[in-house]
């Protein structure tokens, strides 16, 4: 983990498959299985982390971005999230003792719970493991239209139903 007085913090694109949408980025992580959602506050943080930018600048253009007051906490609070979810080339740790509020009180001082980054992340199962057998009595869900043995809900791998 990184910690310097100036951090410029650097957005992983290695490994990652991403589909910006209008409020928010999905990101797929490749290596790890894992999905991603950050939403806008998050994504337009992680947007910035070109390794130029310091957290002071992020936190200014994000103001100007969002048309509202952002303060360095929020930009530390996403980079903290994002270190999280490995999708930075290296976590950054804030300088000591700033950087470190809980969303709670980021909530409770700014008052800006649409504001706040977020960044919900899950683990995407395999192809595979993700195609199911689909059907009422007798499933009829195998890519070669061949029944699953009248048993929904059976995981299709391999073209046998398991």
């Amino acid at each position: 983990m990184q910690n310097t007085s100036v951090a410029l913090p650097i957005a992983r694109d290695e490994g990652l498959l991403i589909q910006e949408l209008p409020d928010e980025v999905l990101v797929y992580d490749l290596e790890s299985y894992r999905a991603h959602c950050l939403k806008r506050t998050a994504a337009a943080v992680w947007r910035h982390c070109d390794g130029k930018t310091d957290v002071p600048r992020i936190a200014e253009i994000l103001a100007d971005e969002l048309e509202s007051p952002v303060s360095e906490d929020i930009v530390w609070f996403a980079l903290r999230r994002l270190g999280r979810a490995r999708l930075l080339q290296e976590r950054i740790a804030p300088p000591d003792g700033i950087g470190k509020r809980s969303r709670r009180e980021l909530m409770r001082a700014f008052g800006l719970a649409l504001l706040l980054p977020t960044v919900t992340s899950i683990i995407a199962p395999t192809a595979a493991a993700a195609q199911t057998c689909v059907g009422g009595k007798g499933c009829s869900g195998m890519p070669d239209g061949t029944p699953c043995g009248g048993k929904c809900n059976k995981m299709c791998i391999g073209g046998k139903c398991n």
